[in-house]
């Protein structure tokens, strides 16, 4: 199977999700104490816009030896929760606060958010 076939059939598979996300972050291991720190105590008004976005069963997941974050989160309408979520107030407060913590991606931006595609489920 070709890359363009696997790319079409993640596209096509029954198994998507317009409800369900799952994200790979990758934190800079010399930093990893302080962001898991930072997530014991998420802000109120942070853990507020992500409820008030639709987010629910938002889940974190932490690879020590190299600093790989598996981020997942439920929503109606995964796409609608992230063009909410990036518009609340109080997203790019938190972004600029957890930046120091992030490896660069690709691009050399930090914190670059890699989403995965879904293709298996069983309910």
């Amino acid at each position: 199977m070709t890359a363009p076939d696997l790319a079409r059939l993640l596209e096509t598979t029954e198994a998507r999700s317009a409800g369900r996300c799952c994200f790979l972050l990758h934190v800079r291991p010399e930093k990893l104490p302080e962001y898991v720190e930072a997530h014991q105590r998420v802000w109120e008004e942070m853990r507020e816009a992500l409820t008030a976005a639709g987010w629910r069963n938002y889940s974190l997941f932490l690879r020590a030896e190299d600093g790989l974050v598996v981020g997942y989160f439920e929503a109606d309408d995964v796409d609608a929760a992230q063009e909410a979520i990036g518009r609340a107030d109080v997203a790019p407060r938190w972004e600029a606060a957890m930046a120091e913590y992030f490896a660069a991606g690709p691009d050399g931006a930090p914190g670059e958010k890699e989403i995965l595609p879904q293709y298996f489920y069983l309910p």
